[in-house]
């Protein structure tokens, strides 16, 4: 059992990253619907750079790992590329 002091700490620490982390889905989701719909690539590259942002900031406050990130921002990068 983690003191009362640790789990308080931890209970922070997972609503701050899971903010993080459902902001990284919906992103990713609407940049994939994006492809899909075959919407205008100026507007796609847009999503993707908000993405890569938002990828690269919880690489950085270490929500998620720095080779998660780079690998995710490069599927999508090939995702998008393929759908050109």
């Amino acid at each position: 059992m983690p003191s009362s002091k640790s789990h308080r700490s931890q209970l922070n620490k997972f609503k701050s990253n899971l903010s993080i982390k459902t902001a990284i889905k919906s992103s990713v989701t609407s940049l994939r619907a994006s492809v899909e719909n075959n919407d205008d690539s100026a507007v796609t590259s847009k999503l993707f750079n908000n993405v890569a942002k938002i990828l690269d900031r919880a690489a950085k406050k270490n929500v998620i790992h720095k080779n998660n990130a780079s690998r995710r921002k490069s599927r999508l990068q090939k995702l998008i590329n393929k759908s050109k």
